[in-house]
């Protein structure tokens, strides 16, 4: 694989510099000139917010981050969607098993930030409540559940696009502080496919996928921030301007989906076995209730990130 522009192992990679003429030309998220010539406001973006992973994490500078010129609408759009993202699932991430420090973090986090779904609710208050109620012949029965701070799934598919957008140009790129060296990411081949809480990281859906990854070609495979920030890129050798990639965000959630140039879905999502749910039977108004049923992941049996990075011709 050919060399990352600036890149440095264990260290961020960084493109942004106070002189324009020695930045990335054009903003990674949008494709707006930013560079030689542009009026566009721009500043520093820091691909992985360092207030998106728990405080520390990146250890001085010592691990993988991103830097580089990005338009000020984009740096404040992702920003915003950053914050929601990183307090529920710092909020629910196992770190909670780990230091007493990341909880109280986690939970003065969501005690400052408001859920974008519930107008005027904190994070730490978003709970949602599901009542059960069913009639079996002359019995009633009713039940409460209670489920944790939920992620917006659009916050989740417009920040996944961020940062695959990011890194796809970051290994790419050939000369991204020249006009015709950055290759971009547009919106319309990127493709969001599913978000599994850590709970659920063992459902046959995602190991399938995982398994079917191990035969792709592997260019970027990145585990930085203490282990807060996981991602992954690999080609579909057979499919020109295929690509698959993974995310995994603050130990909690982890995110797929693919990259591709036609109308065509790889085929690595093809046939993927069915979602579990646990039917409770039809309510009182004649509408069936059901939850997702959640497996739990092997440590052991974790491929997911695991994966060698090609050391052939860049893609």
């Amino acid at each position: 694989m050919k060399p990352v522009h600036k890149f440095r192992k264990n260290q961020p990679v960084v493109w942004f510099d106070r002189k324009k003429e020695k930045s990335n030309q054009y903003c990674l998220y949008c494709g707006v000139p930013v560079g030689i010539g542009s009026e566009a406001p721009s500043n520093k973006e820091h691909l992985i917010g360092r207030q998106f992973v728990p405080t520390g994490s990146f250890q001085e500078g010592s691990q993988f981050n991103f830097i580089f010129r990005a338009c000020e609408v984009c740096n404040s759009n992702k920003s915003e969607l950053e914050r929601h993202v990183s307090s529920v699932t710092l909020l629910n991430s196992i770190h909670k098993q780990e230091k007493r420090e990341y909880v109280e973090r986690a939970i003065s986090k969501a005690s400052r930030d408001f859920h974008p779904l519930k107008p005027g609710v904190l994070v730490k208050d978003a709970t949602d409540t599901h009542v059960f109620k069913f009639n079996i012949g002359a019995l009633s029965m009713k039940f409460e559940a209670t489920s944790p701070p939920q992620v917006s799934q659009q916050y989740i598919r417009e920040l996944s696009f961020y940062h695959v957008q990011g890194l796809f140009s970051l290994i790419t790129s050939k000369a991204p502080d020249k006009e015709s060296g950055t290759c971009l990411l547009p919106e319309s081949n990127f493709w969001f496919h599913r978000a599994y809480n850590h709970g659920d990281w063992g459902n046959a859906e995602l190991t399938e996928l995982s398994k079917r990854a191990e035969e792709l070609r592997c260019y970027a495979n990145i585990n930085t921030a203490d282990g807060n920030f996981k991602a992954m890129l690999c080609r579909i050798i057979d499919k020109p301007g295929c690509w698959f990639w993974a995310l995994e965000w603050n130990k909690h959630l982890r995110v797929v989906g693919g990259i591709y140039s036609h109308e065509e879905c790889p085929m690595i999502f093809e046939g993927l076995p069915a979602e579990s749910w646990k039917s409770f039977g039809k309510g009182s108004d004649g509408v069936t209730r059901r939850i997702k049923e959640e497996t739990p992941l092997d440590e052991s049996n974790d491929i997911l990130f695991s994966y060698e990075v090609y050391s052939g011709e860049g893609p």
